[in-house]
């Protein structure tokens, strides 16, 4: 990082953090004076009182409910309990308005005051959902509570619960690789656009923008936490400037359990489950790829040379032919990279505590399988959570956890570039790989004095270039051959091969002083450490060499990638809170230093020989080495002020200022301070209560709220090395090195800041059966980081610059209902529903795109000229993704297609000329364009110039959806219930990119079931353009990225269907015991022709809604117990 920077951000911290301490001791003691002061509030003599009562009953039975605590709302000092009839006198106030009415095993509900007689409520148990709490939340909530969860990471809960507050897209079928996850929208393009996420009060660094060595492989540090030691998640999104320059893409709040009972608890939990193979992908037999193959070699150079020879041996039917076995099978290599998997999952927790500690002391096991072959993952959990009353008004927190967690892995899908090495991933390989060959080895024998053909229990293709290796037949056409993805799964297995370890430790203490009933000072220290150890290997034995443009030929890969992060963390607060009558005062400010230190090391080596023992020897050749050291440090300063008018109005306001050392010291924005720069970032959010007024009796109306906001939040994932200029080290042809000029320096680089604007009303009706909420958002981010273009004198095609701007309308919606609520029998039933709509406004100037219609010749029409405002990012493919002024955020840009030619006659009336035009890019005038043909695919000459040309590409898909959400229900008799979980989203698009490679007949790789109805003759009626080689003369590249590749992704899945059943018990040693069983991902409702509709292949924006291959999520079942001692 900049020293300098580094060094004025130190020196501001000092400085200000001294200022603030002495500050917050002066008004420490001032507090206390005031304190020992004879508080005049205290009495009620000034106070009018008033009588209010009524009735509680349950509201299934109707029955009066004894010994239940009725209260003013947040304020327990006037409290009163119903008799044995379920009636109440409360005293109180005439300022208070609202009741908070709540007894043991029901929920709490609010109860607005109307009359003093007849102030009557029904509660509901907590087997249906609660809808209030002892105070009011300024905003619509989304909070879930984790209990009894079979969920490897937190996000597969989340996504089941509020996938409307937060839009959850699954990274797939591999164990505990969780989702990317996104609030209010998208609310950046190039930087982190998910989250953040605070863990009992500690900012986490996600590391989303961090690489893993394996394909498909996805930095996840959620699957360190074991979601059984989570006690609730809550999506903040509103309200977000309190975390300042970090909580612009909003903010999930997760708490960890803690002891609450005095006596101590044992809580057991076991499952078990098993996953099955996920569905297959419908591909050529033998017999049809055979078929297929020998078609395609016709359109290739030497076709004319293969024509004539006789040694091409899958082509040779005679049974007595000494290869024939060899290459004539019927392999089910696909099937043969899958099993049915198995989970189990042990958790221990112990609580208690007594007057002067209370703790919570959890160990939990997981050993998880993946549904793809030898792949699987671990994690042993243990945390010790406690707060101590160490003397008078004095506390703290003390929170010690360590977690390990461990993956067997091989690669995952697709990769996006293979010109360095071999295709490697089992899951694809099974796919492509010719299925008229044996994954056994042959090898030749005499028998009768004949040669004979012996099969042998040894996999194919050990050594390349054996005689009677089968995977070199396609040598001889001029193709590489593939791996045999069985070498892969045995000899690459190990620890010291395909294997990553990731461990934690989190130490966290928070102090807190009482200094009398109104102030308390509070801090909180929190150490992390994360270390990663990932090692990869792509074996020996089996892998054909690849020639590696500036290396040579390579066979097996070793890599081994080493990190560690170091984050210490404090948050230094004073609060104080106050009631003046009916006037509520609660005030809170303080400051934040979080120093975050990031490094690793790669190494990677080519052709190792002995698939025993890899490891990073001198003999390797082509070794490269690389690494990371990344450092920086945010210091942020508070403040918030709540105020509340009888519980009705209220008001919140709030402002951070916030500075980081990745912020360039020139910054434009925000404002100089002790020589560093800070942003400024405000709130202000009021609400109403509408059902508290004393004019509002409307029938059926239980409870109405009303509020709305302004704020200003902001993004600081600015890369780290925007704000200076470096040089990075460049190897060429595996022996020189030298230093390349990597980033031009912009001082001026800064935050991207959100301007929202909120408004919610939320409601309860029909006697608290039914409740409904609604949220609306209205977001501008300006400062929009991105990539502008920059003048080739420097060497370097872009920079960082605050550029752009992002709008994003939205949201969101849920209700409730109890649809039966009687003694033995409760059935509720719910959704929730998101929407967005994002619009990128501003980019820089210099990044546009021209386009331009051709002329007969070939040659450039100037006077067609058009410009778009934006730029392309090749993501699976190039220029697959179009960032542009006026479309939303990852839209899909290339080619619209009007299906296949079937006819000549047909194809030459396509185009302005006849046929319609492909430009080779050859000067010839004979050669500069080749003819669009029958059984070649109909693009859509957008600009009707004759050509297909860049200047026919279009927007052809959006991954971004119209609406997303979760519905569920659940159905209870005495101890039994029954839960469903429903997810899912429409009008979302995805770039199948796995099947414009399996439907692409340009290669010898194995093809889908739908090449068999490819063109092959005139009047030829299909979907499927004809198989043809790259090399050909008459290639046309029908397989270029169009809108062929790009399908509906809309989904309806039932996520979980769980039976649980609470067995009565009457022992003194065993408090509770349940059994469940569950099913999850059971069905999925799609037109989707992939594995799965759900996809996002990485953690950026742009990476959504692109299905590379990896592995899909399965139908799985478990089976658990739980038991309470």
């Amino acid at each position: 990082m900049n020293i300098m920077n580094q060094n004025n951000m130190k020196q501001g911290v000092l400085r200000v953090g001294v200022c603030l301490l002495m500050l917050s001791g002066t008004f420490s003691l001032s507090a206390q004076t005031e304190a020992e002061k004879t508080n005049k509030d205290n009495t009620e003599a000034s106070v009018a009182m008033q009588e209010v009562s009524g009735v509680v009953y349950d509201a299934a039975t109707k029955t009066p409910l004894p010994g239940v605590q009725v209260q003013a709302l947040n304020n327990s000092k006037y409290a009163a309990m119903t008799d044995e009839n379920g009636a109440y006198t409360i005293r109180l106030p005439k300022y208070v308005n609202t009741l908070y009415i709540s007894a043991q095993d029901y929920n709490g509900v609010k109860l607005s005051i109307k009359s003093l007689e007849g102030q009557n409520a029904y509660l509901y148990t907590t087997k249906v959902k609660g809808l209030y709490n002892n105070s009011t939340d300024l905003f619509n909530r989304s909070v879930m509570s984790v209990s009894n969860t079979s969920a490897l990471t937190i996000e597969n809960d989340i996504e089941n619960h509020l996938n409307a507050s937060v839009r959850t897209i699954s990274r797939g079928g591999m164990p505990a690789q969780g989702a990317a996850m996104f609030i209010n929208g998208l609310n950046s393009l190039n930087t982190n656009s998910q989250p953040l996420v605070v863990i009992d009060g500690v900012i986490v660094d996600m590391q989303y923008d961090r690489s893993a060595l394996h394909d498909g492989f996805i930095t996840n540090l959620f699957n360190i936490v074991d979601p059984e030691d989570i006690e609730s998640v809550e999506v903040i999104r509103n309200g977000t400037a309190l975390y300042g320059a970090k909580g612009g893409n909003g903010v999930l709040e997760i708490k960890t359990k803690r002891g609450k009972s005095m006596v101590t608890r044992i809580n057991i939990r076991a499952y078990g489950g098993f996953e099955l193979t996920p569905k297959k992908m419908d591909i050529m037999d033998a017999s049809q790829y055979r078929n297929y193959v020998t078609e395609f070699l016709g359109t290739t150079p030497d076709a004319e040379y293969i024509g004539s020879s006789m040694l091409i041996p899958f082509l040779n039917e005679d049974p007595n032919y000494i290869y024939y076995k060899m290459y004539h099978n019927e392999t089910d290599w696909q099937g043969g990279m899958y099993d049915n998997a198995f989970t189990q999952n042990y958790k221990v927790s112990v609580e208690g505590g007594d007057d002067v500690a209370m703790y919570n002391l959890s160990l939990g096991y997981t050993q998880s399988d993946a549904t793809a072959k030898k792949n699987d993952f671990n994690r042993l959990n243990i945390r010790f959570n406690t707060d101590i009353n160490m003397f008078k008004n004095f506390t703290t927190g003390l929170d010690l956890s360590y977690s390990r967690n461990a993956y067997n892995l091989r690669d995952n899908g697709w990769a996006e570039d293979y010109s360095s090495r071999n295709i490697s991933s089992p899951n694809v390989l099974g796919l492509i790989q010719s299925p008229f060959i044996s994954p056994y080895a042959y090898f030749v024998t005499y028998e009768n004095d004949q040669m004979a053909l012996i099969p042998t229990t040894q996999y194919a293709g050990k050594d390349y270039y054996d005689s009677n290796n089968p995977f070199v037949f396609a040598d001889g056409f001029g193709y590489s051959g593939l791996v045999n993805p069985y070498w892969i799964l045995t000899n690459g297995q190990g620890d010291n091969k395909n294997f990553q370890e990731q461990t934690q430790f989190n130490l966290n203490i928070a102090p807190k002083y009482k200094i009398n009933q109104y102030l308390t000072v509070s801090d909180r220290f929190s150490y992390v450490l994360n270390r990663s150890n990932e090692k990869y290997y792509l074996p020996y034995n089996g892998t054909p060499p690849m020639s590696v443009e500036g290396l040579g030929a390579v066979t097996s890969i070793i890599r081994t990638q080493f990190a560690k992060e170091t984050t210490l963390f404090n948050d230094f607060r004073v609060d104080w809170a106050r009631q003046f009558g009916a006037n509520y005062f609660n005030i809170f400010g303080g400051f934040r230093l979080a120093s975050y230190s990031y490094s690793d090391s790669r190494i990677s080596g080519y052709n190792n020989d002995n698939d025993k023992m890899p490891n990073m020897s001198y003999s390797l050749q082509y070794k490269d080495y690389g690494g990371t050291n990344d450092s920086w440090i945010n210091l942020a300063y508070y403040a918030n002020v709540d105020y509340n008018y009888k519980n009705k109005y209220f008001v919140k306001a709030m402002a951070t200022m916030e500075s980081s050392s990745r912020f360039g010291r020139d910054a434009k924005d925000g404002f100089d301070l002790c020589g560093v720069k800070w942003g400024l970032f405000p709130s202000v959010q009021a609400a109403w209560v509408l059902s508290s007024e004393k004019w509002f009796n409307v029938p059926g109306v239980d409870y109405l709220k009303l509020s709305a906001g302004y704020e200003m939040s902001g993004n600081d994932n600015v890369d780290y090395y925007a704000s200076r200029t470096y040089f990075e080290n460049l190897k060429f042809l595996d022996k020189a090195t030298a230093l390349q000029l990597a980033n031009i320096q912009n001082p001026q680089i800064q935050w991207e800041t959100n301007h929202r604007f909120n408004v919610g009303l939320q409601g309860a009706f029909l006697n608290n059966r039914l409740s409904l909420g609604i949220d609306y958002y209205r977001s501008k981010t300006t400062d929009l980081l991105t990539r502008k273009a920059v003048s080739d004198i420097t060497g370097l095609a872009m920079m960082w610059v605050n550029d752009g701007e992002l709008e994003n309308n939205g949201l969101e919606a849920s209700a409730h209902a109890v649809l039966l609520n009687t003694k033995n029998w409760k059935w509720q039933a719910g959704f929730s529903i998101g929407h967005y709509q994002n619009k990128v406004t501003k980019l820089p100037s210099s990044n546009t795109i021209e386009l331009y219609a051709l002329n007969a010749d070939g040659s450039r029409d100037k006077s067609s000229k058009q410009v778009i405002q934006g730029y392309t990012t090749s993501i699976y493919g190039e220029n697959t993704v179009l960032t542009t002024v006026g479309e939303a955020a990852g839209v899909f840009y290339g080619y619209k297609t009007a299906g296949v030619f079937a006819s000549d006659a047909e194809a030459s009336q396509a185009g302005k000329y006849g046929y319609l035009r492909y430009p080779t890019g050859l000067t010839d005038a004979n050669e500069s364009y080749r003819n669009f043909k029958a059984g070649d695919v109909h693009f859509v000459d957008v600009n009707g110039d004759g050509w297909i040309s860049e200047a026919d590409k279009v927007k052809i898909g959006d991954p971004n959806p119209d609406i997303y959400g979760n519905f569920y229900t659940s159905l209870s008799w005495k101890d039994l219930t029954l839960d469903l979980n429903f997810k899912y989203s429409l009008g979302n698009d995805v770039y199948n990119y796995q099947r414009s490679q399996m439907e692409a007949s340009n290669n010898i790789w194995n093809q889908t079931t739908a090449v068999v109805n490819r063109w092959k003759y005139e009047e030829h009626q299909t979907d499927m353009p004809r198989a043809m080689s790259p090399l050909s003369e008459n290639w046309v590249n029908n397989e270029r990225f169009s809108d062929r590749w790009i399908e509906d992704g809309s989904y309806l899945k039932l996520k979980k269907v769980r039976l649980t059943y609470k067995i009565p018990v009457n022992l003194s040693w065993l408090l509770g015991l349940s059994v469940w069983g569950e099913a999850n991902n059971v069905f999925t409702v799609s037109k989707y022709l992939g594995a799965d509709p759900e996809v996002s292949c990485g953690n950026g924006v742009l990476y959504q809604g692109i299905d590379a291959g990896l592995l899909p999520q399965s139908r799985n079942f478990n089976l658990g117990v739980t038991i309470n001692l």
